[in-house]
């Protein structure tokens, strides 16, 4: 004679085993934030630091928060959002461009960034990363009399 388990045994053995089996696992990259940046607004990647740019921001209350982070086998995921200033609060009536930076480690393979409020996501790979920028103009030599 066959048993059968009750649904919520099924469902809670299997979140069991397939939490043993996933090696997702939580970390914490280097990061840095700052008021004050000259990245251009929007999430870019170069040599391996990923920058999130808010773009100008009419006082100090903005800024940006990492709210989730974590790797699988080189395969990376960041989640974040925007602060907002707290309407309880005095902020200094300053210009900011809020900014987060975030420093891969070598061999990461996949990164996927997502901001937490929109959905919106980006996603970026090592060679995107060694895309250098487009060079300044050479200027010609200045000649001295």
């Amino acid at each position: 004679m066959r048993r059968l388990l009750k649904p919520s045994l099924f469902v809670a053995g299997l979140t069991m085993v397939l939490s043993a089996c996933t090696t997702v696992m939580p970390l914490s990259l280097p990061l840095s934030t700052m008021d004050q940046c000259a990245a251009p607004e929007g999430v870019s990647l170069r040599f391996n630091a990923l920058t999130i740019a808010l773009g100008e921001r009419p006082h100090a209350g903005y800024g940006i928060d990492l709210v989730g982070q974590q790797q699988d086998d080189g395969d990376y995921q960041l989640i974040f959002r925007e602060r907002y200033p707290d309407p309880d609060r005095k902020y200094a009536q300053v210009i900011t461009s809020p900014c987060l930076q975030v420093i891969l480690p070598a061999g990461w393979q996949h990164l996927t960034v997502t901001d937490q409020v929109s959905g919106r996501e980006w996603t970026f790979t090592p060679q995107d990363a060694l895309q250098s920028p487009t060079p300044l103009k050479k200027q010609a030599p200045v000649k001295v009399p």
